[in-house]
């Protein structure tokens, strides 16, 4: 526990030390927020039977999309970014020659993203919440955060497999070209599953990322009794129990090719 907290103490002098990053970056957030309140009021005295559902409010659509696309990244990218940048830094094999579990090093190296996420998806839904003036119960809101819990495992089992990857062969990353990259256009991000043709509506069932942005609208969005969640939620569980223990065993096997041939500074 103190290693942990030695990463994330590290990690965060940093993000410190680089404030005007740090000011950036929430500029770019408040820019993005600025720019889908005004495309919301673009449609605004528009109907759109796909947004029906939705109460027609297209930027509380959009908004909780990049609410969830935050998790999504961070699971995804955060493992294997590290790892690419202490293969190149040299610094990975240094790390994992101490007497300190590979699992730590690398999750370690992580934490602080991790936390950052959840602090951005923290805002995001205030904003949401409080500009298009949401009333929730509390109840939904912490069924939100299980939604994000859940999303949040299944792209960091996804994210381990990725990490595997570039730990094994460097470049060249299919799981963050299929689960990444195409997330946003087929996950349902900014704008819905169904306006794309059926058979494409196939390939975005199988993302997790379209289950979590369905969930978490039904729950925010939708008033009533809707209980469609409840089946995204649990595709979602499933998804994590059986690709969290894959994504753990991707990892053991890449760093153990990586030792036995000596690969871990090579990039």
């Amino acid at each position: 526990m103190t290693k942990l907290f030695a990463f994330l103490y590290r990690d965060f002098l940093i993000t410190l030390s680089y404030r005007f990053r740090l000011l950036l970056s929430l500029m770019g957030m408040v820019a993005a927020i600025a720019m889908l309140f005004f495309m919301g009021k673009m449609f605004q005295n528009g109907f759109s039977m796909y947004l029906a559902r939705y109460g027609n409010d297209y930027f509380a659509f959009a908004l909780l999309g990049m609410c969830v696309s935050t998790f999504v990244s961070t699971g995804l990218y955060s493992l294997s970014s590290s790892v690419r940048e202490a293969q190149m830094q040299g610094t990975l094999e240094v790390l994992l020659v101490t007497p300190t579990s590979a699992n730590l090093i690398l999750f370690g190296n992580s934490l602080w993203s991790f936390i950052q996420a959840f602090l951005m998806t923290v805002l995001y839904l205030g904003m949401t919440i409080l500009i298009v003036g949401l009333h929730v119960s509390v109840a939904r809101i912490l069924l939100v955060f299980l939604v994000l819990v859940l999303t949040f495992i299944c792209f960091l089992s996804l994210g381990m497999v990725s990490a595997a990857f570039i730990m094994t062969f460097k470049q060249g990353n299919p799981i963050n070209l299929i689960f990444g990259a195409s997330s946003y256009f087929f996950g349902g991000i900014f704008f819905p599953v169904e306006v794309l043709p059926k058979v494409l509506q196939g390939f975005s069932f199988i993302l997790p990322i379209s289950h979590a942005t369905r969930a978490v609208r039904e729950l925010l969005l939708v008033s009533g009794s809707s209980g469609e969640w409840r089946y995204t939620m649990a595709y979602l569980a499933v998804f994590a129990v059986v690709l969290f223990p894959l994504g753990l065993l991707s990892l053991r096997l890449a760093l153990s090719r990586a030792k036995k041939e000596g690969s871990l500074v090579q990039f």
